[in-house]
C-alpha cells in the first residue's frame, strides 16, 4: 500500500487546489493512529503493572493462572467487541500475556515431572491453539518452537554466550521438513485471514530445519538420546556406543544438497532463497574452521572461493528479479 503525504492548507493557498477538492480529500485521509497508540500502550503497560503488584501481594502459582485466564478472556472480548484497529495492540498484548502466562503455569506446575515429554506438549498444545482462535503470527512461531522443545531442541544463556542446542537433529529435519512443506503447500489454498500465520510457521519450520542440519553437520546423530539415554552423563558411555548413528558427514553433504535444491527451486529473492544463500553462507563458514582452521595457506584457500563465491552471486543477482514469496 503506497501512501502520499499532501500538505492541502498549502495546496489550496497556493491555488494549486480548490477549497471543494481539499474537503474531500480530507475527509478520504486516514485516521491519525498516533492518539490510539498512545491509549493502547497506556492500556498495556496498566494491565502489567496490576499483573505484577497483583502477583506481588499473593506469590502463588494460582494467581499467575487467575491473571492468565483474564488476560485471554480480555483479549476474547476485545475480539468480538472492538471495531477496527482502535485496540488491536491491546489485545495483541493481552493474548500474549495469558498464552504465555497459561504455558508458565504448565511449567511450573510440572516442574518436579522426570519425564518432560508431557509439559512440553501441553504447551505446545496451548500456543498452536492460542496461535489459531487468535490467529496470531508471533504465537505461531512459538507454536512451532515449542513443538521443537518436544525432541530437545532449545536455547541456553549465560553471561556474554547464547547456546543452541538440538538432541534429535535426524527426526528435526524430517519433522519439520514435513512441517514446512505442509504449511507452504496450504498457506495457498488458505483465504487472507491466515495467511501470516501459515507463513510464518512455514518460515520457523525452516529455521528448525536448518539449525538441526547445523548441529549434526558438527557433531552427528544418536537417534533417540533425547528420551532413552541415561540422563547422568556418567552413564551415556555404553547406551552412546550402542545407539543407531549418522555421522556428521551425512548432514554435511546432505545440507548443501538441500539448500542447493531450495536455492533452484523457489522464487528469486524470496523468503526461501535469500534464507538458504546465508544458511549456505553459514555452513561454509562452520565447515571451513572445523576442518581447515585459521592457517595462513588455508586463508589464502579461503579468500580465493569466497572472491569466487561474490562474483556467481554478483552474476546471480544481476538476473531479473521476481516477486517475493
Amino acid at each position: 500500500m503506497s501512501r502520499i503525504v499532501l500538505d492541502l492548507d498549502a495546496l489550496v493557498t497556493n491555488g494549486r487546489l480548490d477549497a471543494a477538492e481539499a474537503t474531500r480529500l480530507r475527509a478520504l485521509a486516514l485516521p491519525d493512529q498516533k492518539n490510539g497508540l498512545l491509549v493502547n500502550l497506556l492500556l498495556i503497560f496498566g494491565a502489567i503493572s496490576v499483573a505484577g503488584g497483583t502477583i506481588a501481594l499473593v506469590p502463588n502459582a494460582l494467581t499467575g493462572l487467575v491473571l492468565a485466564l483474564f488476560a485471554l478472556g480480555g483479549a476474547e472480548g476485545l475480539r468480538r467487541s472492538a471495531r477496527g484497529n482502535s485496540l488491536k495492540a491491546l489485545g495483541m498484548a493481552l493474548t500474549l500475556m495469558g498464552t504465555l502466562g497459561l504455558a508458565g503455569w504448565v511449567g511450573w506446575e510440572f516442574q518436579h515431572v522426570e519425564d518432560g515429554t508431557l509439559p512440553t506438549l501441553l504447551i505446545a498444545l496451548i500456543m498452536t491453539a492460542s496461535a489459531v482462535w487468535f490467529r496470531s503470527a508471533l504465537l505461531g512461531a512459538f507454536a512451532v518452537l515449542s513443538l521443537g522443545a518436544i525432541l530437545g531442541s532449545g536455547t541456553g544463556y549465560w553471561h556474554a554466550s547464547y547456546a543452541l542446542f538440538v538432541e534429535e537433529p535426524t527426526l528435526t529435519i524430517l519433522i519439520f521438513g514435513l512441517l514446512a512443506g505442509g504449511l507452504y503447500h496450504a498457506r495457498g489454498k488458505l483465504g487472507a485471514a491466515w495467511q501470516n500465520l501459515v507463513t510464518v510457521a512455514a518460515r520457523t519450520a525452516m529455521f528448525m530445519v536448518n539449525f538441526a542440519f547445523w548441529v549434526g553437520s558438527l557433531w552427528g546423530d544418536r537417534i533417540g538420546e533425547h528420551w532413552f539415554a541415561p540422563q547422568r552423563w556418567s552413564d551415556r558411555s555404553d547406551w552412546r556406543d550402542a545407539a543407531m548413528t549418522i555421522p556428521d558427514h551425512v548432514f554435511t553433504l546432505g545440507w548443501i544438497g538441500a539448500l542447493t535444491a531450495v536455492i533452484a527451486t523457489s522464487r528469486r529473492n524470496s523468503f526461501l532463497s535469500i534464507t538458504s544463500i546465508v544458511f549456505l553462507t553459514i555452513h561454509g563458514y562452520t565447515q571451513y574452521f572445523e576442518y581447515l582452521g585459521a592457517r595462513p595457506e588455508t586463508l589464502v584457500l579461503g579468500g580465493l572461493i569466497l572472491v569466487g563465491l561474490a562474483v556467481a552471486g554478483a552474476r546471480f543477482l544481476a538476473k531479473p528479479a521476481t516477486e517475493t514469496a
